[in-house]
Protein backbone atom coordinates (compact mmCIF):
# COMPACT_ATOMS: atom_id res chain seq x y z
CA UNK A 1 0.00 0.00 0.00
CA UNK A 2 1.04 3.39 -0.48
CA UNK A 3 0.01 6.95 0.59
CA UNK A 4 0.16 10.53 -0.67
CA UNK A 5 1.94 13.20 1.59
CA UNK A 6 3.55 16.67 0.31
CA UNK A 7 6.90 16.75 -0.77
CA UNK A 8 10.08 17.63 0.62
CA UNK A 9 13.37 18.70 -0.04
CA UNK A 10 14.74 15.96 0.77
CA UNK A 11 12.98 13.88 -1.59
CA UNK A 12 14.72 15.26 -4.90
CA UNK A 13 17.09 12.83 -6.04
CA UNK A 14 14.13 9.88 -5.12
CA UNK A 15 12.01 12.13 -7.71
CA UNK A 16 14.78 11.85 -9.89
CA UNK A 17 15.12 8.72 -9.94
CA UNK A 18 11.61 7.97 -10.53
CA UNK A 19 11.45 10.30 -13.30
CA UNK A 20 14.31 8.26 -15.03
CA UNK A 21 12.93 4.59 -14.28
CA UNK A 22 9.98 5.62 -15.66
CA UNK A 23 11.35 6.82 -18.84
CA UNK A 24 12.03 3.25 -20.28
CA UNK A 25 15.57 1.29 -20.46
CA UNK A 26 17.32 3.92 -22.41
CA UNK A 27 17.50 6.31 -19.69
CA UNK A 28 17.62 3.73 -16.65
CA UNK A 29 20.67 2.44 -18.55
CA UNK A 30 22.48 5.73 -19.34
CA UNK A 31 23.60 7.98 -16.54
CA UNK A 32 24.21 11.17 -18.78
CA UNK A 33 20.67 10.53 -20.72
CA UNK A 34 19.28 9.75 -17.53
CA UNK A 35 20.57 12.94 -15.82
CA UNK A 36 19.80 15.21 -18.94
CA UNK A 37 15.74 13.74 -18.45
CA UNK A 38 15.89 14.38 -15.04
CA UNK A 39 17.21 17.56 -15.14
CA UNK A 40 14.53 18.49 -17.56
CA UNK A 41 11.38 17.18 -16.36
CA UNK A 42 12.13 16.86 -12.65
CA UNK A 43 14.83 18.71 -11.22
CA UNK A 44 13.61 21.77 -11.11
CA UNK A 45 9.95 20.93 -9.59
CA UNK A 46 11.63 19.03 -6.94
CA UNK A 47 14.00 21.51 -5.88
CA UNK A 48 12.11 25.04 -6.61
CA UNK A 49 8.15 23.39 -6.12
CA UNK A 50 8.21 21.32 -3.45
CA UNK A 51 5.72 23.53 -1.68
CA UNK A 52 3.26 22.39 -4.63
CA UNK A 53 3.91 19.08 -5.28
CA UNK A 54 2.67 15.50 -3.65
CA UNK A 55 4.40 12.52 -3.72
CA UNK A 56 3.56 8.90 -3.48
CA UNK A 57 5.37 6.94 -0.91
CA UNK A 58 5.71 2.90 0.14
CA UNK A 59 5.54 1.88 3.76
CA UNK A 60 9.00 2.68 4.23
CA UNK A 61 8.95 6.48 3.33
CA UNK A 62 10.26 5.74 0.02
CA UNK A 63 9.13 8.14 -3.21
CA UNK A 64 7.43 5.60 -6.06
CA UNK A 65 5.75 8.23 -7.63
CA UNK A 66 4.94 11.70 -7.72
CA UNK A 67 2.75 15.17 -9.22
CA UNK A 68 5.03 17.83 -9.05
CA UNK A 69 3.56 21.48 -9.85
CA UNK A 70 4.50 24.64 -10.66
CA UNK A 71 1.93 27.24 -10.16
CA UNK A 72 3.32 30.07 -12.06
CA UNK A 73 4.98 29.45 -15.92
CA UNK A 74 6.81 32.94 -15.71
CA UNK A 75 8.40 32.02 -12.58
CA UNK A 76 9.41 28.98 -14.33
CA UNK A 77 10.62 30.33 -17.60
CA UNK A 78 12.73 32.54 -15.80
CA UNK A 79 14.30 30.31 -13.19
CA UNK A 80 14.58 27.32 -15.49
CA UNK A 81 16.48 29.36 -18.19
CA UNK A 82 18.69 30.81 -15.37
CA UNK A 83 19.20 27.91 -13.47
CA UNK A 84 18.57 24.14 -15.30
CA UNK A 85 19.09 25.47 -19.12
CA UNK A 86 23.54 25.99 -18.61
CA UNK A 87 23.69 22.85 -16.75
CA UNK A 88 21.63 21.26 -19.56
CA UNK A 89 23.50 22.39 -22.04
CA UNK A 90 26.91 21.05 -20.78
CA UNK A 91 25.89 17.95 -21.39
CA UNK A 92 25.17 18.59 -25.08
CA UNK A 93 24.21 22.09 -27.41
CA UNK A 94 21.25 20.12 -28.65
CA UNK A 95 19.32 19.18 -25.65
CA UNK A 96 20.66 22.54 -24.10
CA UNK A 97 18.47 24.36 -26.90
CA UNK A 98 15.66 21.86 -26.23
CA UNK A 99 15.44 23.31 -22.55
CA UNK A 100 15.41 26.73 -23.63
CA UNK A 101 12.31 26.21 -25.80
CA UNK A 102 10.43 23.74 -23.18
CA UNK A 103 8.51 26.65 -21.42
CA UNK A 104 7.10 28.41 -25.17
CA UNK A 105 4.10 26.03 -24.73
CA UNK A 106 3.18 27.03 -21.06
CA UNK A 107 4.02 31.00 -21.73
CA UNK A 108 1.71 30.61 -24.99
CA UNK A 109 -1.38 29.27 -22.83
CA UNK A 110 -0.37 30.58 -19.11
CA UNK A 111 -1.94 33.32 -19.15
CA UNK A 112 -5.42 30.91 -18.95
CA UNK A 113 -3.77 28.39 -16.95
CA UNK A 114 -0.52 29.58 -15.15
CA UNK A 115 0.05 26.12 -13.33
CA UNK A 116 1.67 22.77 -15.01
CA UNK A 117 2.23 19.81 -14.19
CA UNK A 118 4.57 16.71 -14.59
CA UNK A 119 3.39 13.26 -12.95
CA UNK A 120 5.07 9.72 -12.96
CA UNK A 121 4.01 6.74 -10.94
CA UNK A 122 6.51 3.30 -11.17
CA UNK A 123 4.90 0.37 -12.72
CA UNK A 124 4.22 -1.53 -9.99
CA UNK A 125 2.13 1.05 -8.43
CA UNK A 126 0.11 2.07 -11.69
CA UNK A 127 -3.51 1.21 -11.81
CA UNK A 128 -4.50 1.42 -8.65
CA UNK A 129 -5.98 4.88 -8.82
CA UNK A 130 -2.64 6.71 -6.97
CA UNK A 131 -2.47 8.86 -9.94
CA UNK A 132 -6.36 9.96 -9.80
CA UNK A 133 -5.53 10.60 -6.18
CA UNK A 134 -2.49 12.40 -6.73
CA UNK A 135 -4.18 15.00 -8.91
CA UNK A 136 -7.16 15.26 -6.75
CA UNK A 137 -4.16 16.33 -4.42
CA UNK A 138 -2.79 18.91 -6.52
CA UNK A 139 -5.93 20.25 -7.79
CA UNK A 140 -6.75 21.00 -4.02
CA UNK A 141 -3.86 22.31 -3.48
CA UNK A 142 -4.25 24.85 -6.59
CA UNK A 143 -7.52 25.61 -5.92
CA UNK A 144 -6.94 26.84 -2.36
CA UNK A 145 -3.87 29.08 -4.09
CA UNK A 146 -6.28 30.47 -6.20
CA UNK A 147 -5.07 29.10 -9.67
CA UNK A 148 -7.44 29.30 -12.34
CA UNK A 149 -5.74 26.63 -14.71
CA UNK A 150 -3.60 23.83 -15.12
CA UNK A 151 -1.91 22.50 -18.20
CA UNK A 152 0.65 19.80 -19.20
CA UNK A 153 2.92 18.03 -21.83
CA UNK A 154 2.64 14.90 -22.88
CA UNK A 155 3.74 12.35 -25.96
CA UNK A 156 0.95 12.38 -28.76
CA UNK A 157 2.05 8.82 -28.89
CA UNK A 158 1.20 8.10 -25.15
CA UNK A 159 -2.23 7.06 -25.50
CA UNK A 160 -3.24 5.71 -22.38
CA UNK A 161 -1.83 9.31 -20.36
CA UNK A 162 -3.89 10.98 -22.95
CA UNK A 163 -7.21 9.03 -21.63
CA UNK A 164 -6.08 9.30 -18.30
CA UNK A 165 -5.89 13.03 -18.25
CA UNK A 166 -9.12 13.13 -20.31
CA UNK A 167 -10.80 11.00 -17.62
CA UNK A 168 -9.77 14.11 -15.07
CA UNK A 169 -11.26 16.56 -17.34
CA UNK A 170 -8.30 17.75 -19.66
CA UNK A 171 -8.92 19.47 -23.03
CA UNK A 172 -6.78 18.99 -26.11
CA UNK A 173 -5.26 22.67 -26.74
CA UNK A 174 -2.61 21.38 -28.90
CA UNK A 175 -0.80 18.99 -31.20
CA UNK A 176 2.79 20.19 -31.87
CA UNK A 177 5.97 18.35 -32.60
CA UNK A 178 5.12 15.25 -31.37
CA UNK A 179 3.70 16.62 -27.83
CA UNK A 180 0.32 16.86 -26.72
CA UNK A 181 -0.44 20.30 -24.73
CA UNK A 182 -3.59 19.49 -22.35
CA UNK A 183 -5.41 21.71 -19.85
CA UNK A 184 -7.81 21.75 -17.05
CA UNK A 185 -9.96 25.11 -15.36
CA UNK A 186 -9.45 24.96 -11.75
CA UNK A 187 -11.99 28.02 -10.76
Amino acid sequence: MATIRKMRPDDLKAVENVCRMTAGPVFQNDPVLGYRLARMFSTYYARECYDSSFVLVDDSDTVVGYVLCEPDHKRFRKIFRKVDVPEIKKLDKKSGKQAWLFPIPYDFFGRKYPAHLHIDILDEYQSKGYGAKLMAALFEELKKRNVRGVMLQADIHNEGAIRFYKRLGFKMLSTKMKTATMAKNLL
